[in-house]
């Protein structure tokens, strides 16, 4: 009888300790904003410097448009996947959201989002769970203090952060490399 409550001890234990990890896992980055990482620079899932086809992979957009900067030249996701194209701009329409994008020998080297419509704020998070329309004290939670009161911007060595605020809430936002 001690040998079967043990077992059903030790397998509650277990069930308990892959419960914890996986609530932890989805709760975002830990710690601090670390302004040096890549990925802390992304929303839905992509970040800068990403290959552009796994950022549309996870993007699913309901229409892209990719267009060379100087050129004119149009350029599809596989052209650009293989690193083609140096100043390269893309408008991506996910339902009725766009999301531009500038792309550099197929990776992402800006993200930029802003005229979100309030019920869908929810669906466009940054990769460290602000979402747009969220308070200006939930940003420097998650992004600690930055410069700026209108734009609040945060800089690392080779990526930037913009905030707009305006009413006390995020507006948008926009991820640059330099």
């Amino acid at each position: 009888m001690k040998r079967q409550n043990s077992f059903r001890m030790l397998g509650l234990f277990v069930l308990l300790a892959c419960m914890l990890a996986a609530c932890s896992s989805q709760a975002g980055p830990a710690g601090a904003f670390d302004p040096e990482n890549q990925q802390e620079y992304g929303v839905s899932g992509v970040y800068l410097g990403q290959n552009i086809k796994e950022a549309m992979d996870l993007l699913k957009p309901t229409k892209a448009d990719f267009m060379d900067m100087i050129s004119r030249e149009s350029y599809t996701v596989e052209r650009m996947a293989k690193g083609e194209g140096e100043a390269v701009m893309g408008m991506l329409l996910i339902d009725r959201t766009q999301l531009l994008v500038k792309v550099r020998k197929g990776e992402l080297i800006s993200i930029m989002l802003g005229g979100v419509a309030k019920e869908d704020a929810a669906r466009f998070q940054t990769l460290r769970g602000l979402s747009m329309y969220d308070s200006k004290e939930q940003l420097k939670k998650l992004y600690g203090e930055g410069s700026g009161e209108t734009e609040v911007v945060y800089e690392g060595s080779k990526y930037t952060a913009n905030f707009g605020v305006s009413g006390g809430q995020v507006v948008w936002f926009r991820f640059d490399s330099k």
